[in-house]
């Protein structure tokens, strides 16, 4: 797309919007009065406005009267007027007259180089500029002789002026400049204000007069703002140094000497917070205490990460990275930030600023989103995340499905995750979001029963390794949607905090925490799972089935389900410590008819000591009569689990996106072309055909596990299919997978397919079909 092109992209991410402007930079941009409309300059020699109708931005005005850049731009919100500055020597203000933005030229007759900064005053009255030949003008409206006059400062800096910044009083300015120094002057003028304003900087007795010189030992000065009242002053210089001052004592300037690359931009969000901006990518919080003459780093607006690039990893079955790059930053902003500016007001309150960089993107920040919340001992605090949300322990203990949280670590929910934070000793946690997606839930929980359940598993392992026997092996079963996958979840995550190793084996085909839809899975867990991205996986044993549920084709099911036992069995066996840690069995919510005859066959096959039913007396009942020599426990479902049908097919997107995209979209996967005939591709199970059209006497064995080679056509686009680890097609059921890739076109003419694949190529070329599908849409 050619940068010119007035499209915009935007998306929600971590309580931001976000405004892409093609690949030009921003310059220099400013809001008008309700927001609905921006001004951009996008470093050429106009002005660009844009209106948001019904979501989407229009261009709807190009102001072109500059022969230079626009170096910065300013939108008076209560008289409507724009201020722009350029290169070209000159500054323009632009009143709206019938629809047509109309220039007038200000008389800069002094100015003979690039006019840097421009910004209106308070009360919209006059406004200043500051040029590249030291040059400091107070600007205002002659209405005798229609034409905007300058003032120049006297005492000027010695070298360009780089910012410029306006007090409360609409009197007074603050102006940094490349000779170090931040100085502060007198901007009143007889004409425009009625009488002479004092402040807590002192009393205003002349014209242009110099108040305060500051010195910034070394470094240009690229930015400075007064507080909201006015009483301080922060300014930012290229050697990544952070200045600020008080009116009550402006004789000490307090200097915090960062590690940050340099700062560009410096906004107040109250008298004591700002926030600064550059070449770091995020925007940084500092609080900055007068009385103790302290400025303190607080936190990142963005939590700034740093990924292996944009690299190919074959992630999840035993692949090998293909090459490490250098490490790059994931943030909301990827370029350098050019301009921090005030966007939204409520009661005096600054709640949200506007940031710009150079890669054409302007981000929102969203300050006041940020919630406490104290969460007493035993309660439990439930969120089904909407769009973004950020949690933080500031205090207490508190854990999320078993894994601990770490007391100041941010952690990051995208939409339609779910999570639930539970205390056994009480808590504070600090939310930031932009809806009220989560609650304290205050009933009765389960979650005392499930931690008594992981003491009975323990004791139980505590004696197989005593007596060098079999740890305990857990089925969990239950109806649809009751928490099935989440109290395995939080048993191996008790147990994997207690150095134990159990094997977590997921049957549920639909919704499976280890490998994607349309398989089964199983891993030994060697450590709790993380908070965002689920477990680590490592080394997992994946089986093929093709189908989102049992029941579409049970007998094949029930058949890998026998091989992953095998494996299972094997393994634990031959590894002590997996042997006594024991075997936790997620099963599906599939138990009618065909579905409970397979609930029999899973603990038959892997031989469980234990099934935990959920909320299901009628399956508790029916298990204990069939298989009394397992143990039989009955639990309560907690109250924060609910029916997920809507959700199942975002889930099970957004597994496989995160095959080969990865949990934060932080890897590439490639697409490749391979000729047909480098490949053989088969499908498990031949379609069912009723008796009555079958010829009289004749039955048809096993249709369910029967293996049909499959020629390539369209209808395989979209389809995901399995890498299988066999070079015997015959031997497809009872070997495991290799990884997975998906059709996205396939040429009839040149006979070729083109794959969605985590590497440049397939160790195994025989494929399985799958009736799972996956629209890339990146």
């Amino acid at each position: 797309m050619h940068p010119d092109m007035h499209i915009f992209s935007w998306l929600k991410y971590k309580m931001t919007e976000i405004y892409s402007f093609g690949n030009l930079p921003v310059i220099a941009h400013a809001w008008n009065k309700d927001r609905t409309q921006i001004a951009v300059s996008l470093g050429k020699n106009d002005v660009r406005i844009y209106h948001k109708i019904a979501g989407k931005w229009k261009l709807i005005h190009t102001l072109c009267e500059h022969l230079s850049r626009v170096l910065a731009i300013d939108w008076a919100p209560k008289t409507n007027q724009i201020v722009s500055a350029s290169a070209d020597y000159n500054a323009y203000v632009w009143t709206l007259e019938n629809d047509v933005w109309k220039p007038q030229m200000v008389e800069l007759q002094r100015t003979s180089r690039a006019v840097c900064c421009a910004k209106w005053s308070p009360q919209e009255n006059k406004f200043v500029i500051g040029s590249s030949d030291k040059n400091v003008a107070i600007c205002y409206y002659e209405k005798d002789q229609r034409f905007w006059a300058a003032e120049m400062i006297k005492k000027k800096p010695k070298s360009t002026v780089t910012c410029i910044a306006w007090h409360p009083n609409n009197q007074l300015i603050a102006v940094g400049s490349c000779d170090y120094r931040c100085r502060i002057y007198s901007a009143f003028i007889k004409i425009v204000d009625d009488q002479a304003q004092t402040s807590n900087w002192g009393t205003i007795k002349n014209t242009n007069e110099l108040l305060y010189e500051f010195q910034s030992e070394s470094g240009w000065i690229h930015d400075v703002a007064f507080s909201p009242l006015g009483d301080n002053l922060a300014w930012v210089s290229h050697n990544s140094i952070i200045f600020a001052v008080s009116a009550k004592n402006p004789s000490q300037i307090k200097m915090e000497i960062t590690n940050y690359l340099p700062f560009r931009c410096v906004i107040f969000i109250n008298e004591s917070m700002l926030i600064v901006g550059g070449h770091e990518f995020s925007p940084l919080i500092y609080n900055y205490d007068q009385d103790k003459g302290t400025i303190e780093f607080v936190e990142k607006l963005d939590r700034q990460e740093v990924s292996t690039g944009r690299s190919s990893i074959g992630r999840r079955f035993d692949q090998p990275a293909m090459q490490t790059q250098t490490p790059e930053p994931i943030s909301t902003h990827q370029s350098m930030i050019t301009q921090i500016v005030p966007y939204q007001n409520e009661n005096g309150k600054l709640v949200k600023i506007s940031s710009a960089d150079l890669f054409g993107q302007i981000v929102i920040w969203n300050l006041n989103d940020k919630k406490e919340i104290v969460i007493e001992a035993g309660q439990e605090l439930r969120g089904d995340v909407d769009e973004t949300l950020t949690l933080e322990l500031r205090s207490g203990k508190a854990e999320i499905f078993g894994t601990e949280l770490a007391i100041g670590q941010k952690y990051q929910f995208t939409s339609g995750m779910k999570f639930s934070i539970f205390t056994y000793w009480g808590c504070t946690v600090n939310i930031i979001s932009s809806h009220d997606d989560y609650y304290v839930a205050r009933d009765e929980n389960p979650m005392h029963i499930y931690l008594n359940v992981h003491g009975m598993l323990e004791q139980l392992r505590q004696k197989a390794e005593s007596e060098k026997t079999r740890g305990p092996r857990i089925m969990v079963a239950g109806l649809p949607d009751v928490g099935k996958s989440t109290l395995c979840r939080m048993l191996v995550n008790w147990a994997a905090r207690l150095g134990r190793t159990p094997i977590l084996v997921d049957l549920d085909v639909g919704q499976n925490q280890v490998s994607i839809p349309g398989t089964i899975a199983s891993m030994v867990i060697r450590r709790p799972a993380s908070v965002e991205e689920g477990f680590r996986i490592e080394m997992p044993l994946v089986f093929h089935y093709g189908y989102k549920t049992p029941g579409e084709n049970i007998g094949l099911y029930n058949e890998i389900v026998s091989s992953m036992a095998m494996y299972v069995n094997i393994r634990s066996e031959n590894v002590e410590k997996s042997l006594i840690s024991g075997i936790v069995v997620n099963t599906c919510g599939y138990i009618r008819q065909e579905g409970y005859e397979s609930f029999k066959h899973v603990a038959k096959a892997f031989d469980v000591d234990i099934i935990i039913v959920l909320d299901s007396e009628w399956l508790a009942t029916k298990l204990i009569s069939d298989l009394p020599s397992v143990k039989v426990i009955t639990l309560p479902k907690s109250g924060g689990v609910v029916p997920k049908d809507a959700a199942k097919d975002k889930f099970r997107e957004n597994k496989i996106r995160e095959y080969f995209y990865g949990p934060k979209n932080n890897i590439c996967p490639h697409v490749f072309t391979i000729e047909f005939n480098e490949i053989k591709m088969y499908k498990i199970g031949a379609p069912q055909i009723p008796d009555s059209c079958l010829p009289a006497g004749m039955i048809l064995k096993n249709p369910y596990n029967k293996i049909l080679p499959v020629a390539p056509s369209a209808a395989l686009v979209h389809h995901v299919l399995s890498v299988s680890s066999s070079n015997d097609p015959e031997q497809l059921l009872a070997k495991n997978l290799l990884g997975f890739v998906v059709v996205q076109h396939v040429d009839s003419d040149k006979r070729t397919l083109t794959l969605l694949a985590p590497q440049p190529n397939i160790k195994n070329k025989l494929l399985i079909v799958s009736d799972v599908l996956f629209v890339d849409l990146k």
